[in-house]
Parts: C-alpha cells; structure tokens; sequence
C-alpha cells in the first residue's frame, strides 16, 4: 500500500500529470477571455506541454506566464490568421455549396471540397506553427512555410493524430450532458486533445530538424 503513495510510482506521477493538465488547461482558458491573448496564451499551453512531452520539468504557472509574455506577439498574430481564415473558409464553403446546390455543376462541388482540404491541412499544421515559434527564432512566414512542409511531409501522422483530437471532441459532445462536456472541455478537454499532435510533432521536430542541426554542429 506504501508504495502505492509512493510519489515516484506510476500511479502517482500518472496523477500528478492529469494534475498538471487541469491547471494548465483552466490557466490557458482564463488568458484567452480577453480574446486578444487568445494567441500568447495557446502558445503557452503548447510549450508546456511540448516540455511534458520532452520529459522537461517545468513548474506550470510560472512556465505559462514565462512563455505567454515572450510569445505574446507572435502568438496574437497566429491568432488573428486563424480568425480570418476560419471566417473566409467557412464562408467559402457555405457560397461553394449554395451555387452547387442552385447549379449542380460539379465545379462548385470540386472548389468545395478543396476548401475543406485547405482548412484541414490548416488545422494540422498548428502544433507544428507553435512548436516551431517557441523553438526556434524565425518571422511569420518561415513560421508559416516551415510547418506546411513539415504537415504535408508527415501527412498520415499528422491526420491520425486529429482525428483523435476531433474524435474525442464528438464521442464527448454526442454521449455526455452539453453542460458536463463544457466543463470537461474547461478543465482539462484542450490539453488532452492537443497532446497526441503534440507528441507526435515533437518526435518529428526531434528527428527532422533538431538531429540534422547537432550532427551539423563542428565537434569540439
């Protein structure tokens, strides 16, 4: 029984991380309130969590506070692209879909369906956007192009590990009370359904980028 509350157990460091999560998860929503933060305060989440991911002790509140004020800018401006693309692609499928529905020219359908790719494709590329800006030092578009490439590269992976993300959103929001799935969502829902995408980015980043940069490193 001792060695159940043992700290070091798997058990308890299991606890201790869902722990972890909940505070993460409620400090991530409440710095998004203001909206405007919504970006500095998505990047903090997805650096502490890179840290979990990569074994890297952090304390939580003062990891988040410490990345929310260096990513702030460039955390706002992924942000308001986010807002415009979402605003224009949701508008984009809904006038394809009107005009294909009125017309029944496939063309509509087609330029529909490219839309949905496009935002998909989108989606996947975040863990890459905000574990490329709190990695490296780089402008809007390298941020931008470095982790398109790096989606389109690892396609498959990338797609598996949203859908999970979006599976867990369904099941949670068809199977539990509207109310209990808010709260969920609140507590803990953004940071489990961004770590699987999260692992597996760090372990592409890890193996794409961060080992060709050490064995390029002049041995000393």
């Amino acid at each position: 029984m001792s060695s159940f509350f043992n700290m070091d157990s798997p058990i308890m460091r299991f606890l201790s991380r869902i722990c972890d999560l909940m505070i993460l998860n409620i400090l991530c929503i409440i710095c998004c309130l203001p909206v405007v933060t919504a970006g500095a305060s998505i990047t903090a989440l997805y650096t502490i969590t890179l840290k979990m991911v990569r074994g890297e002790e952090s304390y939580i509140f003062k990891g988040f506070l410490k990345a929310f004020k260096e990513n702030f800018k460039q955390g706002m401006v992924v942000v308001l692209i986010d807002a415009v693309l979402l605003v224009f692609g949701l508008n984009a499928i809904l006038f394809y879909h009107s005009l294909y529905v009125s017309t029944g020219s496939m063309l509509w359908m087609m330029l529909l369906y490219v839309m949905i790719l496009v935002l998909v494709v989108y989606t996947m590329m975040h863990p890459y956007l905000y574990q490329i800006m709190v990695t490296f030092e780089c402008g809007i578009g390298s941020l931008y192009k470095n982790a398109l490439l790096i989606t389109l590269a690892k396609l498959p992976g990338n797609f598996f590990t949203t859908l999970i993300g979006v599976l867990i959103y369904g099941a949670l929001f068809t199977f539990v009370n509207p109310l209990a799935a808010a709260i969920i969502v609140v507590v803990i829902g953004l940071c489990v359904t961004c770590y699987p995408p999260q692992f597996y980015a760090a372990r592409v980043i890890e193996r794409s980028i961060l080992k060709d940069m050490k064995e390029k490193q002049p041995k000393v």
